[in-house]
C-alpha cells in the first residue's frame, strides 16, 4: 500500500510542478510582450515596421558577426539565414498589418531557446 500511495504522490508532484512552469512561463511572456516560444521558434511581435524588423536583424546579425548564408527579402516577407557559435541561425520576419511585424527566431535544426533568447536580447532594443 505505501508503494501505491508513493507512486500516486510522484506523480501528483509530477503534475503539479508541470503546471507551475506553464504558469511562470506564461507570466514572463505576458510580461515581455508578446513574445513567445513555440516549437523551437522564438516568436516576437513588434509594432515597426516590416523594413525597420528586417533591417534590425540585419544590423544585428552584423554586430554579432554571424555569417549570413542567405538575405531573401521580399515585399511583406524575408529571411536570413546565418551561421553562429550557436550554430545556424534562421530569422523570419512577416508583415501582420501595416503596424505589426511577427519575427521568429530559430538557433539549429531543433531549437535552442537559450541561444534564441541571447539573440533576441540584442535584437531586443532595435524593436
Amino acid at each position: 500500500m505505501k508503494i501505491k500511495q508513493l507512486l500516486l504522490s510522484c506523480v501528483a508532484g509530477f503534475i503539479i510542478a508541470s503546471q507551475t512552469a506553464c504558469l511562470v512561463v506564461a507570466a514572463v511572456g505576458v510580461g515581455a510582450g508578446a513574445v513567445k516560444y513555440i516549437g523551437g521558434d522564438l516568436e516576437v511581435d513588434s509594432s515597426k515596421s516590416f523594413d525597420e524588423v528586417f533591417a534590425a536583424v540585419e544590423q544585428t546579425c552584423q554586430e554579432l558577426e554571424f555569417e549570413v548564408q542567405k538575405n531573401d527579402k521580399k515585399a511583406f516577407s524575408g529571411m536570413i539565414t546565418a551561421r553562429s557559435d550557436f550554430g545556424n541561425v534562421t530569422f523570419k520576419v512577416k508583415s501582420k498589418t501595416t503596424e505589426l511585424t511577427q519575427l521568429s527566431i530559430r538557433v539549429g535544426i531543433f531549437g535552442d531557446r537559450e541561444a534564441s533568447d541571447l539573440i533576441y536580447a540584442k535584437l531586443k532594443p532595435k524593436l
